[in-house]
């Protein structure tokens, strides 16, 4: 099964990103430089880095995909992913509160999900753990 994470950002959200993640663009040519055989991800990072500095306002789609065998997705998991991306829950326990389950139920899933790139956790209030998703839209390839 493949999964695409799809998200949609404009060339300035990607250029901070890049930033984040890089420091400067001219700190990015650097460790590409460094690396040899040629990295491709820092390649087109750099490349597209030059682009939407001329072309900011522009639209991207970003895809990050996912192969596994392991991952099982119901209806809970979808039911689960959809209220994080809308309601955004400050922790696992208020995810739960929302769709009237018990937590002992939710976290596995949570945690299951996490491990197959389809969430984030961050920590939040008195150590909870706040889920998040990082894009706009899931395809699954079967």
């Amino acid at each position: 099964m493949i999964i695409s994470l799809i998200k949609e950002q404009n060339g300035k959200e990607y250029i901070e990103e890049m930033e984040k993640t890089y420091g400067s663009i001219e700190e990015a040519e650097k460790l590409l430089e460094r690396t040899q055989p040629r990295n491709m991800i820092i390649y087109v990072d750099v490349e597209n880095w030059k682009y939407y500095k001329d072309h900011p306002n522009e639209t991207i789609k970003r895809t990050n995909s996912i192969i596994t065998n392991e991952l099982t997705i119901g209806e809970i998991e979808i039911e689960l992913l959809n209220i994080i991306k809308h309601n955004k829950p400050q922790s696992i326990r208020e995810l739960a509160k929302i769709i009237k389950k018990d937590i002992s139920s939710v976290q596995p899933r949570i945690k299951n999900l996490e491990k197959e790139g389809l969430l984030q956790l961050k920590d939040g209030v008195k150590n909870s753990k706040v889920p998040y998703l990082n894009y706009d839209e899931i395809s699954i390839a079967i």
